[in-house]
């Protein structure tokens, strides 16, 4: 959760599982809030006043992630750098052979 008052950096707000935070409002008398929700399910968020009567209260619902079905395109085509490895392993290849074979003679 974050608050419209510029002094109170986001890592300084932590909302995990049952837990409740307090914030003082800004100026104006608003509070913003960012939620993330890491698992699905049905959660309500309350606003209370500071005498814990609620002021508002909103239901939502977090559903699971989409699983990708197929690993993500990187962009990368591994086709010429496999020809190049090759070509350069039949190169060697090649150079082991001559040379030992002017070594025999």
């Amino acid at each position: 959760m974050t608050s419209t008052d510029p002094a109170t950096p986001d890592s300084a707000i932590a909302v995990a599982g049952e837990k409740t935070t307090s914030k003082t409002a800004g100026a104006d008398g608003t509070v913003t809030g960012v939620v993330t929700l890491t698992a699905a399910g049905t959660y309500t968020i309350v606003v209370r006043d500071q005498t814990n009567a609620a002021l508002s209260s909103l239901t939502v619902t977090a559903v699971a992630r989409a699983t990708p079905t197929q690993l993500s395109e990187t962009g990368v085509d591994p086709l010429p750098l496999a020809l190049g490895a090759g070509a350069l392993v039949a190169l060697g290849a090649g150079i082991v052979v001559l040379v030992r074979r002017r070594q025999v003679s």
